[in-house]
């Protein structure tokens, strides 16, 4: 038996990886889903950055593109062709995304571990200063603008700004107020340094594109 963990290379994604290894919870696949709806998956257009965080992590990222109605059925496929026995996800308290992934595990006979999950409603909070007293440094990529000011976009989340968004919004964006990239965690062997980037907006989104970046080894 295989595991496998949804991946976007986002802050809950990565520290759902590193609860999940100590805790002795296998993960041997990374799973990054692109689709087209509504709009596609805000981290598609830095997909190289992506790769880059699971190369850093170790651990081989699977790619799959998801088709609306076909969801479970290109999953269930996916499972079986790599033996997946148990799924990991970063989801904290969103009960419908909760709901979509338990009854995944259901068609598809995996196990499912969800070590960030506060309960519906719960506030994820702690979770966030946990991931900062972990040492992951993430870098906001993606901001929904009726409800965070465009001056967030690109900053690294540290313990001021976690503050400050929890006056403001859901802090760690479970209503989609945010996306974050991975740059630094304990389970990556370097860290990601940006050079540039660009702004892109889409109706409500605005996004970042990673123009150049570096790899600065940690050994």
């Amino acid at each position: 038996m295989r595991g496998l963990a949804f991946f976007s290379g986002g802050k809950d994604s990565v520290f759902a990886v590193m609860k999940a290894r100590q805790n002795g919870v296998p993960v041997d696949y990374l799973l990054f889903n692109t689709h087209d709806f509504p709009e596609p998956n805000v981290h598609q257009i830095n997909r190289r950055l992506v790769e880059e965080i699971a190369r850093l992590i170790g651990i081989p990222l699977q790619v799959l593109h998801l088709e609306v109605g076909r969801e479970y059925a290109l999953l269930a496929d996916l499972f079986s062709e790599l033996d997946v026995g148990v799924v990991t996800v970063g989801n904290i308290n969103v009960e419908d995304q909760m709901e979509w992934y338990e009854k995944l595990c259901e068609e598809t006979g995996a196990a499912l571990y969800a070590p960030l999950w506060a309960g519906a409603g719960g506030s994820s909070f702690l979770t966030l200063m946990n991931q900062l007293d972990a040492g992951l440094k993430a870098m906001i990529c993606s901001i929904m603008k009726s409800a965070l000011p465009a001056r967030l976009l690109g900053r690294v989340i540290d313990y001021a700004l976690a503050k400050d968004l929890l006056s403001l919004i859901d802090p760690c964006g479970e209503g989609g107020e945010y996306h974050t990239l991975v740059l630094d965690a304990p389970i990556m062997s370097g860290r990601l340094l940006i050079d540039e980037f660009s702004p892109k907006e889409s109706k409500d989104r605005l996004m970042l594109t990673v123009e150049r970046y570096r790899v600065e080894d940690k050994k």
